[in-house]
């Protein structure tokens, strides 16, 4: 995870979380595709316009996605149950019910595929473990572990691309995916833990114990911004089914 320079980048990663899982919540107790669908929107209008979202960087994100979505509504729909039925053909049978229960659960994923890269797009690592122990209350030992474990990933996955380059230079074809797994994993897995002994020596010596009675470089702190965030997404997501309710009478 990596901030940008948006308004919602200066939001307290905790609270910004927060209102992202509530609506998330709202959203599997929705069982009325236009309401999912209008609050999908409110996180494309949140990212487009507060999250420095551009149609580039939407088309990027959400294409690779798009064929699963459309995966999942067709076999809801095409193998569902229901009374009216729309069309019929074989073993295909598409009802108003099942096209319904398709589209919503479709969008809701959407909607929660839409909020996950909402968060992630613009929250800093470093100030969402800082959110978490001055927030949350989380453990510095468990929160460091995890800061120190998040930036492994990168250097995974440069190790990997070196190893990969080096076996292309000296010819070597793996056949087998299983014998190519073991031939990568071993060797990560072997420097993973050297690293990650060094890791704990270098914090050790540095006097860190896990307790809470630390300093900290960083602080993250609620302001009023963020509580106007949280309760303006709930306010958008609660409108929207509301005003879904009153002109269609659900």
């Amino acid at each position: 995870m990596k901030g940008n320079q948006s308004w919602l980048s200066t939001l307290n990663p905790a609270c910004k979380l927060l209102a992202h899982f509530l609506a998330m919540f709202i959203l599997m107790a929705i069982t009325d595709p236009k309401e999912t669908l209008g609050i999908w929107l409110i996180a494309v209008f949140i990212g487009i316009f507060f999250g420095g979202w551009r149609m580039s960087y939407l088309l990027k994100r959400f294409l690779p996605y798009l064929g699963f979505f459309i995966l999942v509504f067709w076999m809801m729909a095409a193998f569902g149950k229901g009374e009216e039925t729309i069309w019929n053909w074989a073993w295909f049978h598409v009802t108003e019910e099942s096209l319904t229960n398709g589209l919503t659960i479709s969008l809701r994923m959407l909607g929660f595929v839409t909020f996950g890269l909402l968060f992630t797009s613009t929250t800093d690592l470093t100030l969402f473990i800082m959110s978490l122990i001055h927030q949350c209350k989380l453990s510095p030992k468990w929160a460091y572990g995890l800061l120190a474990g998040f930036r492994f990933i990168p250097l995974f996955q440069s190790e990997l691309n070196q190893m990969k380059a080096a076996h292309k230079i000296r010819g070597y074809k793996q056949k087998s995916s299983w014998k190519a797994f073991m031939r990568y994993s071993l060797p990560l897995f072997t420097q993973g833990v050297r690293k990650s002994e060094r890791i704990a020596i270098a914090m050790e010596a540095r006097g860190f114990t896990g307790t809470r009675d630390r300093t900290y470089y960083q602080t993250t702190k609620l302001g009023v911004k963020d509580l106007i965030y949280l309760i303006g997404l709930l306010f958008m997501v609660f409108g929207v089914c509301l005003v879904s309710r009153i002109l269609w009478g659900e």
